[in-house]
């Protein structure tokens, strides 16, 4: 199932970021890295390492307004401390995303700019683990998140190059991403969201007038 995802995906790239140079769109590639939590699930602090990778088309609007539009694949989640000499406090939770942000930028003549956005997710892949009270690991492969993610960010950047730029953004789920779910890892609640901060390097195909 995920080589057939992954193909697709690669192929929605392609396509897009050739469309976009014929359509008098900006296409380019993306990859960057997040760090991450889940909110409601009794944890603090990004510590959640993940990838975000994948390509975006963007639309000029003006000289200072753009629209951008990506496909990218990241990963979220939640973790604890992982130590040995306390097995309750080792929990994980594993998210794996499409997601398809659509974003505003406004670019200052600094090489400066701000963005603002919401994005839709598709959650493909997840596993939550933990031990329960009887001090046994559980691995939970399918443990109730919802397979769609709404949400927004804000972020800033900076053009490096006419053809590079940099940019880090915060984001935060709309909705939450699990209702109601009866687990045995203790610490397990509904009424979590997404909580990502990133930072990322973005190379368009072709200059940027």
């Amino acid at each position: 199932m995920w080589n057939k995802l992954h193909l697709v995906f690669v192929l929605l790239l392609i396509g897009s970021a050739a469309n976009a140079q014929l359509a008098n769109f900006k296409g380019g590639l993306e990859a960057g890295v997040m760090g991450t939590q889940v909110d409601g699930d009794t944890l603090s602090g990004y510590d959640k390492a993940g990838l975000r990778v994948g390509g975006f088309i963007e639309k000029p609007i003006s000289e200072k307004f753009s629209v951008q539009f990506g496909m990218l694949y990241t990963q979220k989640g939640s973790q604890g401390e992982k130590n040995l000499n306390d097995p309750f406090s080792f929990y994980e939770i594993n998210l794996h995303y499409v997601d398809m942000p659509l974003t505003a930028r406004y670019y200052h003549k600094s090489g400066v700019f701000g963005e603002g956005g919401l994005a839709l997710g598709y959650l493909f892949k997840q596993k939550e683990e933990g031990y329960n009270s009887a001090n046994q690991r559980i691995v939970d492969p399918s443990p109730g998140f919802n397979k769609f993610e709404l949400s927004w960010h804000l972020g800033i950047g900076y053009e490096l190059f006419p053809y590079t730029s940099v940019h880090a953004q915060f984001a935060y789920s709309l909705l939450k991403i699990r209702g109601k779910y009866d687990s045995d890892i203790p610490g397990v609640y509904a009424g979590q969201y997404n909580n990502t901060l990133m930072v990322a390097l973005q190379i368009y195909l072709g200059e940027r007038n």
